[in-house]
């Protein structure tokens, strides 16, 4: 017989432990939350280093050279040595992966006597505004790849990821080539064609016009 006052133990009305059970499920909520705050600072800071990249190969395919191919080799050039760099290697296409990943090379538009040039970037009404030309390349933050305890995954594909876009668009400066067939020799046409004395003086002929321009233009 069950004494009197005596209470029975019924498993379904034990709470005891719950308030430890709360505090690890509170410790690794939180803890993925910083993991994912972690992941989104680091990936905008490296998201700067990556435009600085852009900007230092589109400065260096602006600048003026021989012809419009030498100006995209410098690009390339440029890019690839700022990829291998000993401080920026290891942080982008590590070859036994990495946190992040660019692109082999950039994609380079310039415009000129080639045509090509970036039309994603303007409203296709306005054909008159200035082309967009320079580098293009992407940006793969894999860090962003996460699998978050009781939160879940940040994407749907892990193998495809975020992935975003990182330009450097600067005007680029006419090549010589660019200058003496679309400038000076045009130029000098339009001198000779003004009088008929100007052409008895230019008789020598074009082969022996050594013109004089200041970078080429």
């Amino acid at each position: 017989m069950k004494r009197q006052g005596q209470r029975t133990f019924n498993p379904l009305r034990n709470s005891r432990g719950f308030l430890t059970a709360e505090f690890i499920f509170s410790i690794v909520l939180a803890a993925g939350m910083c993991i994912v705050l972690f992941s989104l600072n680091f990936t905008l800071s490296m998201a700067e280093v990556a435009q600085y990249i852009a900007f230092s190969t589109a400065r260096a395919h602006a600048a003026a050279h021989v012809d419009q191919d030498k100006q995209e080799q410098l690009a390339k050039d440029k890019y690839k040595e700022l990829l291998n760099n000993p401080v920026l290697k290891p942080l982008f296409n590590n070859p036994d992966g990495g946190w992040f990943k660019l692109s082999a090379e950039p994609e380079i538009r310039g415009g000129g006597q080639k045509g090509n040039s970036f039309e994603d970037y303007g409203s296709s009404s306005t054909p008159d505004r200035v082309p967009q030309v320079g580098v293009r390349f992407d940006f793969q933050p894999r860090i962003l790849n996460l699998k978050v305890p009781f939160l879940g995954a940040t994407t749907e594909d892990p193998d495809a990821g975020f992935s975003a876009r990182i330009s450097g668009l600067l005007i680029r400066e006419p090549t010589a080539t660019e200058c003496m067939d679309l400038q000076v020799r045009r130029r000098y046409d339009a001198i000779i064609q003004l009088d008929s004395r100007y052409g008895i003086l230019g008789a020598s002929g074009k082969n022996k016009y050594v013109p004089l321009e200041d970078n080429g233009c």
